[in-house]
């Protein structure tokens, strides 16, 4: 996963699907400490060079929560994520 300007970001571990099984968040690992944070997959997009680009640079990922070891998005955290990335 890279941002906008091509700049490695981390590398997606796992996604999370919604309840109709449809792809809403990438569990990136950012390679520090393993640490991994959710980021929404539908602000992404593919390039012809095969990277997952999205808007966000690496500062943006690292702040937003954490992923816990289960992956599960409860209400809560939908919420804090809906938040962190401005989200409607």
């Amino acid at each position: 996963m890279v941002d906008p300007s091509h700049r490695l970001i981390g590398t997606i571990s796992d996604v999370v699907y919604d309840q109709e099984g449809g792809p809403e968040w990438a569990v990136v690992d950012l390679g520090l400490l393993r640490s991994s944070h959710y980021l929404p997959i539908a602000a992404g997009y593919m390039s012809e060079a095969g990277e997952f680009v999205v808007p966000y640079d690496k500062k943006v990922v690292k702040a937003a929560p954490k992923a816990d070891r289960s992956h599960l998005v409860d209400r809560d955290m939908q919420s804090e994520l809906h938040h962190h990335y401005e989200l409607l």
